[in-house]
């Protein structure tokens, strides 16, 4: 199998390789690792080569700066992971509409900066779906790219790709955090969620399989401060959301007095950047054979997301816990919607698995299905329209013009990465309240 990488600097990369090494299934896997990035390449394949040395398990890596240079060579699967000035972009995508007044929690995946992070991205990876979709149609493909779901979306709909699924590591993040507050060890928690990506639902969770939700409303009470957005959640619909206060945040008008200062806003930004610059650090150090062998498999708690799908596929039945596909009734949102839901993975296929949720608890989640579809074909599109639409739907906007003015001035500060779009059309939005 012929699996490529692309976007490979990224920090899921190292995970995948360490997944790939230490799986029997995937033994004669062949890894292509593509970065336009000269020096991010060089390190990821150097980390890839260390793994093999280490865990004896020699990977067959092959490098590569461009794309287009598979076609010499095919794809089975293919694993996205890019972004262009992440950090320098997504500081943009906060502070912006927080001038004009709007209190997004983060402006990376809803919100305004949510918008304006998708008319970036979906440009982006649809190029890269294309050259994809001539290599191989049929390529199963995976998308970790944020705002993730919009994206899937955009590569479903836009591209003749149709085995497109999107992944996420947030229901591994939900688990890690409830372990210590439930006295678990986080393997052994399992849960069966639905909804959309960074807005799940846990309908069922368990320790060891046993319901745990008794077990945590008696932990809750005494952790007063645990998490109080989700807290408040939980005890107006009984469920707990998925995977926490500040990623739920993004999608609901009340969430930001309630999100503490750390966690949101530039505050998190950063801590996000030092966070992937500590993995980076740690990474050196394995290069230089400073982390053992047995620290290393302590900190990896669970396999690559992306490769753990491909197991399932390649042989290995499995139940994925979360994964992004086009609604077909799994849960009671529109159809073609990119909902996360559990499935179950083999070689006949994706199956996914429906979910039933409570009425009163799909209402948000209503709201931001149609922002995503909104946003997404204005992301492909171009379109001013469905742009206009977005704004005056979400959540967070709470005035009108103040909406329109901030998306006007993200456009035009990200203008030279939205090909789509010219600045006729940003004076069209900055226009529309005056029409």
């Amino acid at each position: 199998m012929r699996i490529a990488f692309i976007g490979a600097g990224s920090i899921f990369t190292p995970l995948a390789l360490y997944t790939v090494a230490k799986s029997d299934v995937l033994a004669d896997a062949e890894v292509y690792l593509i970065d336009v990035d000269a020096g991010r390449l060089k390190f990821i394949e150097a980390v890839g080569r260390k793994i093999g040395k280490v865990f004896k398990k020699e990977l067959k890596i092959w490098t590569f700066q461009d794309i287009r240079e598979l076609e010499n060579f095919g794809i089975d699967y293919a694993v996205i992971s890019v972004e262009k000035e992440r950090y320098k972009r997504w500081k943009l995508d906060f502070e912006i509409p927080h001038r004009h007044g709007i209190k997004q929690v983060l402006g990376e995946n809803g919100g305004l900066g949510g918008l304006s992070h998708t008319l970036r991205v979906v440009p982006l990876v649809l190029s890269i779906a294309g050259v994809i979709e001539e290599i191989n149609r049929d390529a199963h493909t995976f998308i970790y790219s944020n705002p993730e779901p919009r994206v899937t979306y955009a590569v479903l709909n836009y591209t003749k790709l149709k085995n497109v699924y999107g992944l996420c590591t947030g229901y591994l993040e939900r688990k890690e955090m409830l372990a210590p507050l439930l006295k678990a060890d986080e393997r052994e928690i399992s849960f069966i969620a639905g909804g959309l990506n960074h807005f799940t639902w846990i309908r069922e969770l368990c320790i060891g399989g046993e319901d745990a939700y008794p077990r945590l409303s008696e932990a809750l009470k005494r952790r007063p401060d645990f998490e109080p957005l989700s807290r408040l959640l939980y005890r107006t619909y009984g469920l707990l959301p998925s995977p926490d206060d500040n990623h739920i945040g993004e999608y609901l008008s009340f969430a930001w007095p309630l999100i503490p200062a750390e966690k949101k806003g530039l505050r998190w930004i950063e801590r996000t950047r030092k966070e992937g610059e500590e993995v980076r650090r740690l990474l050196r150090l394995f290069l230089r054979g400073l982390v053992p062998k047995f620290a290393f498999n302590r900190f990896v708690k669970f396999p690559d997301v992306a490769m753990n799908v491909v197991e399932g596929l390649e042989g290995r039945e499995k139940l994925q816990e979360a994964i992004n596909v086009p609604n077909r009734g799994y849960i009671d949102l529109p159809e073609g919607t990119i909902v996360e839901v559990p499935a179950e993975v083999s070689p006949k296929g994706v199956k996914p698995l429906r979910v039933e949720l409570p009425r009163e608890a799909l209402v948000p989640l209503r709201v931001q299905a149609e922002i995503q579809r909104l946003s997404a074909e204005a992301a492909a599109e171009g379109s001013v329209e469905k742009v206009i639409k977005a704004v005056l739907l979400d959540p967070v906007v709470h005035d009108a013009e103040a909406g329109l003015r901030a998306m006007a001035e993200l456009m035009r500060a990200h203008l030279d990465m939205m090909p789509q779009f010219t600045k006729g059309d940003v004076e069209e939005i900055e226009d529309w309240m005056r029409a």
